[in-house]
C-alpha cells in the first residue's frame, strides 16, 4: 500500500512551452520545438521571456493577453511589434497646460467673441492652428492663465501660480515668434494675425492683474498702447487675405465698411467738453501740439459716433482703431505725461468703460482715469469732469448729444 501511494518525483518545468503546460507534462524546453510537441505534432509556443507565470498575474490580464491554448488566438507578441512592446514611452502629462487649454476652449474663447461665428473660430480653428504653431499656443495659454486668475482660479496640486504661468507662456510666445517668423505670407498669415489679436487682451488683463503703483500702472498702459500700434503695420499687407478667409468672421460689424482716412467730422458729439478743450489749446500750444491734439480728438469723435450706431457695446476692434490711428506726436506727448494728452486719453477711457463686457477691460478705464486725475494739474482738472461722471457712474450707456 505504501509503495502504491508513492509518486515518482520529477523536476517541474517552469519555462516549458504552453502546450506542455496545458497537458501537464514535463517539457525539455528545447527551442524552437520541444520533443513532446514534435512527438504530438502540435505547434510549440513559449511564453514571452519577460512575462511572469500565470499564477502571479492579474486574472484580467491573463484572460485578455494569454490564450489558454495555441488555437484560441494570437499572443500579445503577435499583435504589438517588438519595437513597441519592449519600449517604455515617456507619457508624462503636463496637467497645468492641459487645464489651461481646456479652460480656453470651454470658457475663454467665448469671452473673446462678438458673435457665434467668431466664437466658433476662437474655440476650434484657432486651437487647431495653435497646435501646429508654438508661439500661438503659448500666447493662448498665457491669456487663459490671466483669465483664470481674473475669475478667481487658483493653483492646485502644486501647480505654478497662474500669474507666473502667464508670464512664462508669454515670454515663450514672444521668443518663439521672433525665432520662427521672418516674413508674413500665405503660409503663416493666419497664425500671425491670431497671435497679434491676442496681445491686446493679454496686455490689458496683465495691467489689471498686477497690483502696482501709479507710475508702474502708467508705464503698463503706455506699453500696451505702443504694442498695439506696432501690430497694425505688421498685418496691413494681409488684411484683405484675412477678410476673404475664415478669419473674416472675426471682424465685428462696428468696424466694417468704413474708411477712417476719409470719414467726415461729425456735426454733433457727446464729447462737448473735449471739443471746447480743442479750441482752447489753440491759444496755448505750438502748432505741432495743437495738430496732434486736434487729430486725436477728431478721431475720437468719429469712434464715439460709430459706437453710437450700434445697440451693442463697442467691440475691441473698434477700440483699437483710435490707438492705431492717433499720430506718433500724440503718443510722444502722452509718454511725456502732458496734461492735454492725458485729458484726451481720459475721454477715450469712457469707451473702454462701455466695453467692460470684455473681462480683460474690467477696471482699465478707472485705472486710466486715476492716472489722469493724479497727473493733470489742478487748474486743468475740470476738463476731467465728464469722464469721471461717465466712468464712475453705475450706467455705461452713452449720454444724449
Amino acid at each position: 500500500m505504501d509503495r502504491s501511494k508513492t509518486r515518482k518525483p520529477h523536476k517541474k518545468s517552469r519555462k516549458g512551452c504552453l502546450p506542455c503546460k496545458a497537458r501537464h507534462v514535463k517539457c525539455d524546453e528545447q527551442k524552437p520545438h520541444c520533443a513532446s510537441c514534435v512527438k504530438q505534432g502540435t505547434t510549440c509556443e513559449y511564453r514571452p521571456s519577460g512575462s511572469r507565470e500565470a499564477s502571479n498575474e492579474s486574472p484580467l490580464v491573463s484572460a485578455v493577453l494569454t490564450p489558454t491554448s495555441p488555437t484560441e488566438g494570437p499572443s500579445l507578441d503577435h499583435v504589438v511589434p517588438d519595437s513597441v512592446a519592449h519600449v517604455a514611452p515617456d507619457v508624462t502629462l503636463n496637467i497645468p497646460q492641459l487645464r489651461l487649454l481646456h479652460h480656453y476652449t470651454t470658457v475663454t474663447a467665448k469671452s473673446l467673441a462678438t458673435n457665434l461665428d467668431a466664437e466658433d473660430i476662437f474655440s476650434t480653428s484657432l486651437v487647431y492652428t495653435a497646435l501646429e504653431c508654438p508661439y500661438l499656443l503659448h500666447i493662448l495659454l498665457a491669456l487663459t492663465a490671466l483669465h483664470m486668475n481674473h475669475l478667481g482660479g487658483h493653483s492646485r496640486n502644486g501647480d505654478l501660480d497662474l500669474l507666473l504661468q502667464a508670464e512664462q507662456h508669454h515670454d515663450a510666445a514672444l521668443s518663439n515668434f521672433r525665432a520662427s517668423v521672418r516674413d508674413i505670407d500665405d503660409s503663416n498669415f493666419k497664425s500671425v494675425l491670431m497671435f497679434a489679436g491676442t496681445l491686446f487682451p493679454y496686455s490689458c488683463a496683465l495691467s489689471m492683474a498686477a497690483n502696482s503703483d501709479l507710475d508702474h500702472a502708467f508705464n503698463s498702459v503706455l506699453s500696451n498702447l505702443m504694442l498695439t500700434r506696432r501690430v497694425r503695420p505688421m498685418v496691413t499687407g494681409v488684411y484683405e487675405a484675412m477678410r476673404s478667409s475664415e478669419l473674416g468672421k472675426l471682424i465685428p460689424d462696428d468696424v466694417k465698411g468704413i474708411d477712417w482716412s476719409t470719414e467726415e467730422s461729425v456735426a454733433e458729439t457727446e464729447l462737448v467738453q473735449l471739443r471746447k478743450f480743442s479750441k482752447v489749446v489753440h491759444h496755448i500750444y505750438p502748432p505741432d501740439i495743437v495738430d496732434a491734439y486736434g487729430q486725436a480728438i477728431q478721431l475720437l469723435e468719429l469712434v464715439f459716433a460709430r459706437a453710437a450706431q450700434s445697440p451693442l457695446p463697442p467691440s475691441d476692434a473698434l477700440l483699437k482703431i483710435w490707438i492705431h490711428l492717433v499720430t506718433d506726436r500724440y503718443v510722444e506727448l502722452l509718454s511725456e505725461k502732458q496734461p492735454g494728452s492725458l485729458i484726451v486719453f481720459a475721454h477715450y477711457a469712457v469707451l473702454l468703460r462701455r466695453s467692460e463686457h470684455y473681462w480683460f477691460l474690467e477696471g482699465v478705464a478707472e485705472q486710466i482715469l486715476n492716472i489722469a486725475d493724479a497727473l493733470v494739474p489742478s487748474e486743468w482738472r475740470s476738463w476731467l469732469d465728464w469722464p469721471k461722471e461717465q466712468i464712475r457712474s453705475a450706467s455705461i450707456l452713452p449720454t444724449p448729444c
